[in-house]
């Protein structure tokens, strides 16, 4: 670093000979020197470039041209005897260098869009080439509701204010979802007083129940430290080439924290970027390893990040027949539906839990234009291969804005708000997963909304309360496009209670009852049977129930005969008469 630094600061210095040969001019040298040192500390020390040709060649060619003009200029206006023929010539090639860099940076990229539409790959697919999903691994909680638990642990800290939270990531641990956020330094008089990071803090994706855990563990070599423990300055100084192209937090199988590093190069002069691989740091003592992106341990979930994968749907959906149709023509452009401000793709997992980015498409419009409500596909990005796939079968579905809406406007009373949709085939169905918060970012309830008809959804405060109601909801309207068999049957079945237990939770009641026969609990919400509260142990009721298998099953439907108080005490009365005139009865 030090060598090109010191190199690449020459170019500061001036190309117009009078420069060299007058006394007065020969003085500004060495400051001038100087002042390119500093521009190549704040360029490669504090900026943390990478020291490649085309970064030389971007960042050093304007000063070359800058310098030439005002060299020029400079001798022209003090020097009486300097001829304007040979200023002019001067600084006319240091105004040709000049516009010529910005014209180049200007103009390039529209003659780029096959060779971005190239390395977007896609291939367009099917549903049967999606990915089973488990029902139990689907996540439900938001980051944002992630991030509101984890800021809450952070009081757990000896010294809570000297830290903050970093960059909140899902991920698989232990066959499991977890939303991981590191902790970092909160400032630079924060970290002279620190002597590390006290840990990281895990939150379920799958069980917003699930008490968040505080791993402590040293960690002196993170993003939010400076100079030399510094993490990505760490990085760069070990491998001063690469091109670094995102740093997250990931915990390897045996529990412990590890940053990954991914970096690549770029191709079209520093427009396109690829992914060669990874690098891992171990925040305790700096130690690395360098992966190619195929050789990545199996524990590390994102090779190619996010930004990665929005760019190159941005160019699969822009530049599918060319650059003259981008602009013109528009036949078959599409755009990914953005949801907010954060979040264009969304890290969705198949069945062996492996991280996809997901992103729906819609069809192109004009900047001002309002989004179209439905989607013409959607893509599933391999966050460790790179591999795009396109399925175009989904079109004229209910996109994830519009998913949002519906969310919003079926909970408008409450005011809640809804996190980031994800898509997946649940009971064979294209399905948005819609989680919603109230506006201090606490989850309260999931909401599954039908990709192809937006009046078939079904919700919860649980994953399971909300995955019943939407198995249910999808049992009684079935239509041509659900599949037999892929929904699980009503169960309609008398039983004898046995025990019943009444949970008061957020001013409604969950009775709870364990049948004769039975060694699995089922559960009827009050608030939909109103007469379950008078159940009671020895009676007889009709339960009719989606039968998932699971040791909390939830009852649908229900029928009790419950006898009215006045007929309980006509009954009792008669008794009394029937005991007045028999006067052999003991009673």
């Amino acid at each position: 670093m030090i060598l090109i630094t010191a190199a690449a600061a020459l170019t500061f210095l001036p190309l117009q000979r009078t420069w060299w040969q007058r006394t007065d001019f020969r003085r500004l040298l060495a400051p001038r020197y100087i002042l390119g040192l500093f521009y190549g500390a704040f360029l490669f020390y504090a900026g943390l470039a990478d020291q490649s040709v085309t970064l030389l060649i971007a960042a050093y060619v304007p000063v070359v041209a800058v310098w030439l003009i005002i060299d020029n200029v400079v001798v022209y206006m003090t020097v009486r005897t300097f001829r304007k023929k040979e200023a002019s010539a001067g600084a006319g090639i240091g105004i040709l260098l000049l516009v010529a860099s910005m014209a180049f940076f200007i103009f390039q990229p529209l003659f780029l869009a096959d060779a971005k539409y190239d390395i977007a790959g896609g291939e367009e697919v099917t549903s049967d080439d999606l990915p089973p999903v488990n029902e139990e691994s689907i996540p439900v909680v938001p980051r944002s509701y992630a991030e509101y638990r984890a800021d809450i642990m952070m009081g757990q800290l000896e010294n809570p204010a000297f830290f903050t939270l970093g960059s909140t990531r899902i991920q698989r641990v232990d066959d499991a979802l977890y939303w991981i956020t590191p902790i970092e330094y909160d400032d630079f008089f924060r970290w002279v007083r620190a002597d590390n990071v006290p840990g990281f803090i895990m939150v379920s994706a799958e069980n917003p129940r699930e008490d968040p855990q505080l791993i402590e563990t040293d960690m002196q070599y993170v993003p939010s430290a400076f100079f030399h423990e510094n993490l990505e300055r760490h990085v760069r100084m070990a491998y001063p080439d690469v091109v670094m192209l995102d740093t997250t937090f990931e915990v390897d199988t045996d529990g412990n924290p590890y940053y990954i590093v991914s970096y690549g190069h770029y191709t079209q002069f520093r427009r396109v970027a690829d992914v060669d691989g990874i690098i891992t740091v171990d925040p305790a003592d700096g130690s690395m390893e360098n992966y190619e992106a195929e050789d990545a341990p199996e524990w590390v979930n994102r090779v190619y990040p996010p930004h990665i994968a929005e760019e190159r749907n941005e160019w699969f959906g822009m530049y599918s027949r060319g650059l003259i149709n981008r602009y013109f023509g528009r036949e078959g452009l599409t755009q990914p539906t953005t949801w907010s401000a954060d979040d264009t793709v969304t890290g969705i997992v198949d069945d062996d839990l492996q991280l996809n980015w997901f992103t729906d498409h819609m069809r192109l419009t004009d900047e001002g234009e309002e989004g179209s409500r439905s989607m013409v596909g959607f893509t599933m990005f391999d966050a460790r291969t790179g591999d795009l796939r396109y399925f175009r079968d989904a079109s004229g579905m209910l996109n994830g804005r519009t998913a949002m809406d519906l969310a919003e406007r079926t909970f408008r009373r409450d005011d809640y708000v809804a996190g980031t949709p994800s898509l997946y085939p649940i009971y064979g169905q294209y399905t948005w997963v819609v989680p919603l918060m109230d506006r201090n970012a606490v989850l309260r309830e999931v909401m599954l909304v039908h990709a192809g008809d937006e009046n078939v959804y079904g919700y919860g405060s649980t994953k399971r309360e909300a995955f019943n109601a939407y198995q249910l909801e999808l049992s009684t309207t079935v239509d041509d496009d659900v599949v037999p068999g892929e929904l699980t049957d009503m169960v309609e079945e008398e039983k004898t209670i046995g025990r019943v237990y009444h949970w008061d939770r957020e001013e409604n009641v969950t009775v709870r009852i364990w049948f004769e026969g039975e060694d699995r609990i089922f559960t009827l919400n009050a608030s939909s049977h109103p007469t379950a509260v008078f159940l009671e142990p020895g009676d007889d009721i009709t339960i009719r129930y989606m039968d998932s298998g699971e040791a909390v099953q939830p009852i649908e439907e229900m029928d009790f005969d419950l006898i009215p108080v006045e007929d309980e005490e006509a009954d009792f009365l008669e008794d009394i008469e029937l005991d007045e005139e028999d006067p052999d009865n003991d009673q």
